[in-house]
């Protein structure tokens, strides 16, 4: 009989002690009013939810449907908030894993996740008061494949950690949760191959203009943050990002970084596949740079789509045949031969690589067969002095960084990517003349030459003024790195517009102030040999393609001719300079 009675009174006590204990866990809310507080309590035990950090969405969206029959809508969500205090209350006592000073992402489940109840409290606090409530759940519960689940977990919580503001971060969530959506209609399973034509139709979802302008990039950002993110490159994913292959740093232009290199354009996924395999050697085993690597590949990328193969074919069972056919078709299209040649070059270069791996026994083409011939042509590039004169009257209307870049164009005649990518330790004085160390990116060495002494005090006193070290980027892009050479020559086309430069009809093009340097100095019978030295070319027959000379050449051989061999002086002397 007392076994029995124990049996009874048993459950009651600890029910007791559990009411007990989630009273003090409430208590310790000190932000939530008792009245709410106290409702909140009595859903809790009638659901047998003992500790505050049991609350989820689930048991949110349930305490909502259990106020609406004992509260007024007016004070409905007042009670809401008083949940979503209570579980921020959780999280702040829950223990914070980090590593390196960041917060250690959850693990991914199959679950609904609430962004203000997210186990990160940095997270959780961001979200607790915002606005756009659409973005704060994420369904993970659908039916869909569990990779593209996943990726889509780690895209978002990528997005929130790397987002440059807020309102970025709204673009990318908005995004990426419709991009979720479409992925669940369409059962997609892998984001990072997603083809064109889905992102077309994707994008064909976004029904009105303003959403297609601030939603519609979210693929790219999709692509780059699982490629950022997986544990092992992914060779296979149809977008590559340069950030993630830690390249040296003389590979790549940092006035113009090539961002990444695309593959999805080739549709037949055998092709893709033999592409991707023969750029991983390029950038793996080669010394190349970015630029030209991607350049050539997007050659090769526009012929294997122009063979348009079926998938039962692929690029190593092509005829000689069909590549004639091909090179004929290139040669009735309106391209240099320059242009042509180089696209039979890389061409050429791939064939190799699938015959040196074994997929074909021989190249289906003889390229110098299709080689064309071609002239070289000069073009009169330098700047008239009544421009530059015009330039320099209104050089004090420009912004500060731009005008000093422009006077290395001017001045000294320096590369575009070479102004933007200058140190703090460039300039130095040797005896009484004023030098320029420069790396000039595209030859990959450094070349030091004599500059006016205006422009090395004006120098100085921008790196003091902006306590430029010396191993950092005189002019600097908002992050800190080199300045991109795209902004400084938006930049210079504004300002002459601006300054109604030539009646506004000015086009501005940094390359052409070499072209001026060369051609000044060899008017001033500077020998071709010096003047490539300073341009940092490496043959003469480049610096004579910088060098103006015609014009002028002819119009002083004029003026000496007219000099000796004028009818008045032929007349005074009785005889001309032959002695006839």
């Amino acid at each position: 009989m007392l076994a029995k009675v124990l049996q009874l009174t048993e459950p009651q006590v600890n029910k007791e002690e559990l009411i007990a204990q989630l009273e003090e866990e409430l208590r310790a809310c000190e932000v939530v009013t008792v009245s709410y507080r106290n409702k909140l309590k009595a859903f809790m035990i009638e659901n047998e939810i003992w500790h505050i950090s049991e609350l989820n969405y689930h048991w949110r969206v349930e305490y909502e449907k259990y106020l609406q029959s004992r509260v007024n809508k007016t004070s409905c969500g007042l009670y809401i908030k008083t949940i979503d205090q209570v579980k921020l209350h959780s999280i702040k006592k829950q223990l914070q894993i980090t590593v390196s000073g960041k917060s250690v992402r959850p693990e991914y489940a199959d679950t609904i996740l609430y962004m203000p109840y997210h186990p990160d409290i940095s997270i959780a606090e961001s979200f607790y008061k915002e606005a756009n409530k659409k973005l704060l759940v994420w369904d993970f519960t659908k039916k869909a494949p569990q990779k593209m689940k996943r990726q889509v977990f780690t895209t978002l919580h990528y997005f929130i950690e790397h987002a440059a503001n807020r309102e970025r971060m709204h673009a990318q969530l908005g995004g990426l949760l419709r991009l979720y959506d479409f992925c669940v209609n369409e059962q997609i399973e892998d984001l990072e191959k997603l083809e064109l034509e889905q992102i077309e139709r994707f994008k064909e979802t976004l029904g009105t203009d303003y959403q297609k302008h601030y939603y519609a990039g979210v693929t790219v950002w999709c692509a780059k943050a699982l490629f950022m993110e997986a544990e092992d490159i992914r060779w296979d994913a149809n977008v590559w990002y340069m950030e993630r292959l830690h390249l040296q740093p003389e590979r790549l232009d940092p006035s113009n970084p090539a961002q990444s290199i695309s593959f999805a354009e080739v549709t037949h996924k055998g092709n893709r596949h033999l592409l991707q395999m023969y750029t991983k050697y390029g950038i793996g085993i080669t010394n190349l740079a970015i630029s030209n690597l991607r350049s050539e590949q997007v050659y090769i990328r526009g012929f294997l789509e122009d063979l348009n193969q079926s998938e039962t074919e692929n690029i190593c069972m092509v005829t000689s045949q069909q590549m004639d056919e091909y090179f004929r078709a290139e040669q009735v299209r309106e391209v240099k031969e320059e242009t042509f040649n180089k696209k039979v070059m890389c061409i050429l270069h791939f064939f190799n690589y699938l015959k040196v791996k074994g997929h074909i026994e021989r190249i289906p083409f003889d390229a110098d067969y299709y080689i064309k011939k071609t002239f070289e042509q000069h073009l009169d590039r330098s700047v008239e002095q009544e421009v530059m004169d015009e330039i320099m009257a209104n050089l004090y209307k420009f912004p500060e960084d731009t005008r000093l870049m422009f006077l290395h164009l001017w001045g000294i005649g320096l590369r575009i990517s070479e102004v933007c990518t200058l140190k703090g330790n460039a300039y130095y004085m040797q005896g009484q003349d004023a030098w320029i160390q420069v790396y000039q990116i595209k030859m990959r060495t450094y070349k030091r030459i004599p500059i006016p002494m205006a422009l090395y005090k004006l120098m100085k006193i921008y790196i003091a003024k902006y306590n430029r070290k010396a191993d950092e980027y005189i002019f600097q892009n908002k992050k800190g790195g080199a300045y991109h050479k795209g902004t400084f020559k938006n930049k210079m086309l504004r300002a002459c517009k601006e300054c109604n430069i030539q009646d506004g009809e000015y086009i501005f093009r940094s390359h052409d102030y070499r072209h001026t340097i060369a051609t000044a100095f060899y008017d001033t019978e500077v020998p071709i040999q010096s003047i490539r030295d300073y341009l940092g070319h490496d043959y003469e027959e480049m610096t004579r393609r910088y060098v103006d000379f015609m014009p002028k050449k002819i119009e002083k051989a004029n003026e000496e001719y007219f000099k000796k061999g004028s009818l008045a002086s032929c007349i005074r002397k009785g005889v001309n300079d032959s002695g006839e």
